[in-house]
């Protein structure tokens, strides 16, 4: 069914509402109808108490001892409320009846050891019959008493009676659906106000946000969802142009490079020794444009699931000497310390390769940073029941703003594209991506001119 939200509350309320007024007016007739039919009841009992006073048993002969009682004129009139009495035997032949039967006669029923009562009709008429038993002292019946009363009266009440309910009945279900239309959309005007702002929202008006309703509601709730979820789209955009930007910037800086410096070279002939170093620097440019590229290959497809971690015991000892046995060239290289504290063994759950990419990427922003004759520690323990692994550098350290964003996509902290320090800002960003993949926490503290703390927690295994 095609209807609006509105429409939908209305139709499903007035079906509800429509069964259980429709129950409250059959009661109501129920009651009504029960109500009138137990007031004839107790006069046709009252009228068969008298007339059974007159009726005595002799020898199973049926004798009459009040024959006044059917001389009154309630029961020899028929216009105005008559009672109409009819003895019969049991087998239903009338023995005397009431003047105001003339040719008539009551309906008898057979086999009923007890009082009966019944609506029938005498001459077209409704009326309404009570039908009792009259019995010998040991029980045996001999006859029964008859009597009717006239039903018009409780007929046309309970006829004018449904009469209202039936014309009441689409009448209250008319009104209850426009007065619950009318209320349903009043409910959901909010909703609608979301929508209409929702849908003026584009991305290059993604800052905007719905306004909260008044009343903290289901609608408050759906709309700061709908406000966070805006939030969450607008950083995405953002990062994403950033990362747009920066990596076209990291891109188009080599390439300027190497144009330039090939097209000084075909400018006129130069010796062989120029030529030589203009190409082992042309190749240097390649070689880092070729690692940007590659790292960002890496992190689009940890990043699209594309790479799934595979979780195992690791003995962390071993992947943190493998990493520095194959840095070992650039502690030399720039005359830095390693410090080793790895006494005790440690055991992980980790993927191995990802492991391996987080400490050579940490330990390679290290040697970027620390100056020669330096030193930089690697320590192991437990705490808590996490394992901690400690990367420790006596760099140049950061401010507390600047050791927040190191884990940003193009984030140099030198904040200079033509740094002395080589890097493009993507290795924290692999980082953080891989650890956040393993459920492990990086945590990073750092002063100015004394070095940076890198510490990389383990869950409890």
């Amino acid at each position: 069914m095609n209807l609006s939200l509105r429409n939908r509350i209305a139709f499903f309320y007035i079906v509800v509402t429509g069964i259980l007024t429709g129950l409250i007016f059959l009661t109501i007739y129920g009651v009504v109808s029960e109500t009138a039919f137990n007031h004839l009841n107790g006069d046709l009992d009252a009228e068969a108490s008298e007339v059974m006073k007159g009726v005595v048993v002799l020898n199973n002969e049926f004798v009459f001892a009040n024959p006044y009682e059917w001389d009154e004129k309630e029961h020899g009139q028929i216009e105005v409320n008559p009672v109409f009495i009819q003895i019969a035997d049991s087998t239903g032949k009338i023995i005397k009846k009431t003047g105001n039967l003339l040719n008539d006669k009551l309906k008898f029923v057979e086999a009923k050891p007890s009082n009966y009562y019944f609506n029938t009709y005498l001459s077209g008429s409704p009326t309404r019959q009570l039908q009792l038993p009259i019995k010998n002292p040991v029980g045996r019946i001999l006859g029964y008493v008859i009597i009717a009363m006239p039903l018009e009266e409780s007929a046309l009440v309970l006829a004018n009676l449904s009469y209202v309910l039936m014309i009441a009945y689409p009448i209250v279900l008319i009104a209850l659906f426009f007065s619950s239309r009318l209320i349903a959309g009043s409910s959901i005007s909010p909703i609608d106000k979301v929508i209409k702002t929702a849908a003026k929202i584009t991305k290059e008006n993604l800052d905007e946000r719905i306004e909260l309703p008044p009343h903290k509601d289901e609608i408050f709730l759906l709309t700061s969802t709908i406000n966070e979820l805006l939030n969450r789209l607008e950083d995405a955009v953002l990062r994403e142009k950033q990362f747009t930007a920066d990596a076209s910037h990291e891109l188009r800086t080599p390439l300027s490079v190497i144009k330039g410096t090939l097209e000084v070279l075909i400018r006129k002939p130069r010796d062989v020794e120029h030529y030589e170093n203009k190409i082992k620097y042309c190749v240097g440019e390649v070689d880092r444009m070729s690692n940007l590229i590659e790292q960002l290959l890496l992190l689009a497809r940890y990043e699209n699931g594309k790479n799934n971690a595979r979780i195992g015991k690791v003995k962390l000892n071993g992947v943190l000497q493998t990493v520095v046995a194959r840095m070992n060239n650039f502690f030399e290289e720039k005359n830095i310390a390693l410090k080793y504290n790895l006494n005790d063994e440690h055991f992980v759950n980790a993927d191995v390769s990802m492991l391996e990419i987080i400490f050579e990427n940490i330990i390679s922003n290290a040697i970027k940073y620390t100056p020669a004759g330096k030193e930089i520690s690697v320590e192991a323990y437990q705490k808590n029941g996490s394992t901690f692994c400690v990367i420790k550098d006596e760099g140049l350290g950061m401010t507390g703003e600047q050791s927040t964003k190191i884990f940003d996509r193009f984030y140099r902290v030198d904040e200079s594209r033509n740094s002395q320090i080589g890097g493009n800002g993507l290795g924290l960003a692999i980082v953080s991506k891989l650890a956040g993949l393993q459920d492990i926490s990086l945590e990073v503290s750092s002063k100015l001119s004394e070095g940076t703390t890198v510490s990389v927690i383990f869950p409890h295994s």
